[in-house]
């Protein structure tokens, strides 16, 4: 294993609460119970005056992420996603169109449709507070366990198997090569029913 070649952060431990916070407490997410409404609630700051950017064909996408909880544009291959504004609006951006979203909507997103909603999580939060870089294929562990695929550019046909691809052979050689893993005790106990990976 070439796991000195890494410098992993100090990882918080979080696995044991159910509300963690993020940004220097700018940003929050709540875990539920199974039995609850909701399974997860997450708490964003506002979004940047700047909310969106417009690449090089003059189409408007997300502006960089502006917290933890900010995703870059995915896609999941085996599930959907719904989200319930509860309070102020938020911005979602589906395939090449943006939505605002308003308090008491819901957001469905399909399997397979490429978005962001402005959560790699305590990870990308305990690497901001290290001052060092995210390593590629841990974030690419984490996707690849949670059913996240990074939209790669390109055609759809090619983009979408090259993305699992990526995703699987990032965790091979985080794995092999790094030593990392796609779970750590500080950020989930699995005997917590309560707590999510």
């Amino acid at each position: 294993m070439l796991s000195f070649l890494v410098k992993p952060p100090q990882r918080t431990r979080v696995a044991h609460l159910n509300k963690i916070a993020f940004d220097d407490g700018r940003s929050c997410i709540e875990f539920k119970a199974p039995s609850d409404q909701y399974l997860v609630i997450n708490r964003l700051p506002p979004a940047p005056q700047e909310e969106a950017s417009t690449d090089k064909h003059g189409i408007e996408g997300p502006s960089s992420p502006n917290c933890a909880l900010n995703p870059p544009l995915h896609w999941h291959s085996r599930q959907d996603e719904f989200f319930h504004v509860l309070h102020g609006k938020a911005a979602f951006y589906l395939e090449d169109r943006k939505h605002i979203a308003t308090a008491g909507e819901v957001v469905e997103i399909p399997g397979g449709v490429y978005h962001t909603f402005r959560n790699t999580q305590t990870y990308r939060d305990d690497c901001r507070k290290a001052g060092i870089p995210r390593n590629l294929c841990q974030v690419l562990m984490f996707n690849y366990r949670a059913n996240v695929v990074l939209a790669l550019p390109g055609p759809k046909f090619i983009a979408k198997p090259l993305g699992l691809l990526l995703n699987f052979f990032a965790a091979w050689a985080g794995t092999v090569i790094f030593g990392f893993r796609d779970s750590y005790p500080e950020y989930f106990d699995r005997q917590r029913p309560s707590s999510r990976p």
